[in-house]
């Protein structure tokens, strides 16, 4: 385990976090930092970063601020953007689980987590699949009329 991890996993433990992933476009350069490789971040896009607590912190912004400033340090010189996964819709959960996780306090516990939202998710695609359907039925039956007009 490089020296990074060790750092991520104090982090985590000084945080009372259970999860940690990275996600977005930079997710697996930033698992290779984290690795000792040497890496060139896309200064067009930010490391997305999403922690998960055991308790939700009884300050969040003081948390926030001390988080970002040490998940910071260790990511530098990425650009990060931290994200509190318990704050975000299910669909951007999604796509966190999507990401690489780089720490868990339990596995079983992390496994159940990703698990419960993968099947949210998947509910929630199938039912605006139906909506988008019927809608689109509406559409052809002539329920709905749009007016376009086009600005000059």
């Amino acid at each position: 385990m490089s020296d990074k991890f060790y750092q991520i996993h104090a982090v985590a433990k000084a945080y009372n976090l259970s999860l940690i992933y990275l996600f977005g476009s930079q997710a697996a350069t930033g698992n290779q930092y984290l690795k000792g490789i040497e890496v060139t971040p896309d200064d067009a896009s930010d490391l997305d970063i999403a922690v998960a607590f055991q308790n939700p912190p009884l300050s969040p912004m003081e948390t926030y601020g001390n988080l970002y400033r040490d998940l910071g340090k260790i990511f530098d010189p990425f650009d990060i953007d931290l994200i509190f996964a318990h704050e975000v819709n299910i669909l951007l959960q999604y796509e966190i689980v999507k990401g690489v996780r780089i720490y868990e306090a339990d596995e079983f516990l992390a496994d159940q987590f990703e698990e419960r939202i993968m099947k949210l998710a998947g509910d929630l695609i199938v039912k605006k699949r139906m909506m988008d359907r019927e809608i689109m039925e509406a559409i052809e039956d002539g329920y709905f009329q749009f007016e376009y007009t086009p600005h000059p």
